[in-house]
Formats: structure tokens, C-alpha cells, sequence
């Protein structure tokens, strides 16, 4: 199996797709003529910062690093709800 294939080298998959899924919402938010950040930007945010609380876990990183991670992905989340309950 290839070296790439464990958990934390399909997290990185994972986040790499996110990262061009943000790069593409961007472009055609853009594109569209429309100003500011895309609707879905914080919704991705969130997702991303889950994904790499995952991978500190994995890591055997300082569980405070986690919660603190954890904590930003809560924040971003509550916020993409605000956003979308005003739409």
C-alpha cells in the first residue's frame, strides 16, 4: 500500500480538495460580479478546521492545541449559521 495511504495522508487529500473547492467558490463568486467572501467560504472553514483538529489528534499534538482548534471550527460554524439564517 502506498506511504501516502494512511489516515492523516487522506486527510490531506481531503483538505487539498477543500482548498481548490474554496479557490473555485472564489473565483466564481467573482466572476458572477458579486463582492466580498463566498457564502460557502465559512461552511468549508469549519469542515477544514475539524479535518486538521483530526490530524492533531492523530499527531499526538497537546490536547489544549486541539480543543483551541476544535473551538475555532465551533466559532466559524455558529457564524456560517448567523450568516445563513439572515439570508
Amino acid at each position: 500500500m502506498p506511504d501516502w495511504f494512511t489516515i492523516a495522508g487522506l486527510i490531506d487529500v481531503i483538505l487539498l480538495g477543500m482548498m481548490f473547492e474554496a479557490l473555485w467558490l472564489f473565483w466564481r463568486h467573482r466572476k458572477a460580479g458579486h463582492q466580498g467572501p463566498p457564502p460557502l467560504l465559512l461552511h468549508l472553514i469549519s469542515g477544514a478546521l475539524l479535518l486538521v483538529a483530526m490530524k492533531q489528534a492523530l499527531a499526538d499534538m497537546p490536547v489544549l492545541f486541539v480543543a483551541a482548534t476544535l473551538g475555532v471550527a465551533g466559532l466559524a460554524h455558529v457564524a456560517d449559521l448567523r450568516g445563513a439564517s439572515k439570508s
